[in-house]
């Protein structure tokens, strides 16, 4: 019996105890209960705070179109591991960034990745450009739809040329305004003997000031009328102007519309080079203008050309492009200036050949024209290799430099093989497009030379 009793007390005691501990954890809970709110309000604020850090930049692309139409980033074309300086310019910036810890949230990570998808993000070759390069190839072939590159009695090929005052910064040791002059010089000199040049250019009057305003962006010249070349007078227009105002685009370009007015589009092929180095900064519609001239009498084909050009400007010139039913290029030096313009001058080569009654042979076109979609191919997985590298060397520097935690440097890996993939997807589906409307323009333009020949050996 005595056992029975100290066996209960020592129950009942256990029991308050255990009771006892239970109620001091349960305090303990309470009391702490504060402190984790307070302190997910801390976390709350702090990852606010990192947010607000980041910049605001457009989401990353997500899809084909997305990718074309995304501005270049300022690490374009950089290799990460390739030079000290430049590692060390990419790493400024990135640790001006917000660290990340292994708390920080979903939010702040997706905008750390869009912002380094906006600093990296490549100028990827568009499979239409391609298309339009190949039309280039074809030119004067009889099936092709778009029948502004159709053989026509006259080609004539205006440039547009920005005068505005930013044309006076450096590539180089050379102002970009005098790279554009050497390299419309070397084309329009190198223009067949039948086809006829002009040279407009706009923002030459005034100053950028507030008070020259009305003045700069009223001002667009004709320089040199539309003519055939001549050495002497077109040296001499390019020397009436030097980089000066504002940029009244949709001016130039409205005047440009008059200038080839009397050369309709069935007679005429007319070819547009607007060379660009900023956004118009004077109050017409450059886009508008842009439509205007698709929709006139002279059909001209476009080619607007980003002369080291920012976001902004670019997007705009991207809008102007697809307005005027042409193309936009980025061209950071002279070199690229002149090899774009050099598309223009392998048309004027195939009209004259035309003119002469030459016959080009189809089987070299479409080599050539395979060679151009290799190119592309290729200079697409150059651009998404790169940038995926330098997403990759980055991340992992900065997480061995305790910038990045390896929980955040992990999701914006994933992240990194995510685009990477789909870039894959991308290039190989265009690539096998291209390829198919290449053969199926070979067999149109076979089809095409053996009606004639047998129309010729019907009529002898």
């Amino acid at each position: 019996m005595n056992k029975k009793i100290i066996l209960f007390l020592i129950i009942t005691i256990f029991s308050v105890i255990l009771i006892a501990c239970n109620n001091q954890e349960e305090t303990e809970r309470q009391q702490d209960t504060p402190k984790s709110n307070e302190e997910k309000i801390t976390k709350d604020q702090r990852n606010k705070k990192e947010v607000i850090k980041l910049k605001d930049v457009p989401e990353p692309s997500n899809s084909l179109n997305e990718v074309l139409n995304y501005p270049t980033g300022r690490f374009a074309g950089l290799n990460f591991r390739a030079s000290d300086e430049d590692k060390k310019r990419v790493l400024k910036t990135f640790k001006e960034f917000p660290k990340l810890t292994d708390h920080t949230s979903e939010k702040v990570l997706d905008k750390y990745w869009a912002n380094m998808v906006a600093l990296y993000h490549e100028e990827y070759p568009s499979p239409d450009k391609v298309l339009e390069d190949i039309k280039v190839q074809s030119f004067g072939n009889p099936e092709l739809e778009d029948d502004r590159y159709h053989f026509k009695e006259n080609l004539n090929v205006e440039i547009i040329l920005d005068a505005s005052g930013s044309m006076g910064g450096k590539i180089g040791n050379r102002t970009k305004m005098e790279l554009a002059k050497e390299s419309i010089k070397d084309f329009a000199s190198n223009l067949p003997e039948g086809a006829n040049v002009a040279l407009r250019v706009y923002g030459h009057k005034g100053s950028g000031s507030d008070a020259d305003k009305v003045l700069s962006c009223g001002s667009s010249e004709l320089v040199y009328s539309m003519q055939k070349y001549n050495n002497e007078s077109f040296s001499a227009s390019l020397d009436k102007f030097q980089p000066a105002g504002w940029t009244p685009i949709a001016l130039a370009l409205k005047e440009s519309q008059k200038d080839l007015s009397r050369y309709d589009s069935k007679t005429s092929t007319n070819i547009i080079y607007l060379v660009s180095d900023g956004i118009a900064t004077c109050d017409d519609d450059p886009v508008n203008a842009g439509k205007l001239l698709a929709d006139s009498n002279i059909q001209p084909i476009v080619n607007i050309l980003g002369f080291d050009i920012d976001h902004e400007g670019q997007k705009q010139l991207m809008q102007i492009a697809d307005a005027s039913k042409g193309t936009y290029s980025s061209v950071n030096n002279g070199e690229q200036l002149t090899e774009q313009l050099d598309k223009a001058k392998k048309m004027a080569e195939s009209w004259e050949e035309w003119k002469e009654g030459a016959n080009r042979e189809a089987k070299s076109q479409y080599f050539d024209q395979e060679f151009e979609i290799l190119s592309f191919s290729n200079d697409f997985a150059e651009a998404y290799l790169r940038e995926n590298n330098n997403y990759r060397y980055t991340i992992r520097h900065l997480r061995d430099e305790g910038e990045i935690s390896r929980k955040s440097w992990r999701y914006l890996d994933d992240k990194r093989i995510e685009r990477f993939e789909r870039m894959k997807q991308y290039r190989r589906d265009n690539k096998k497009q291209l390829e198919s409307i290449n053969e199926d323009n070979l067999k149109k333009v076979q089809e095409e030379l053996k009606r004639l020949e047998e129309n010729k050996q019907s009529s002898s």
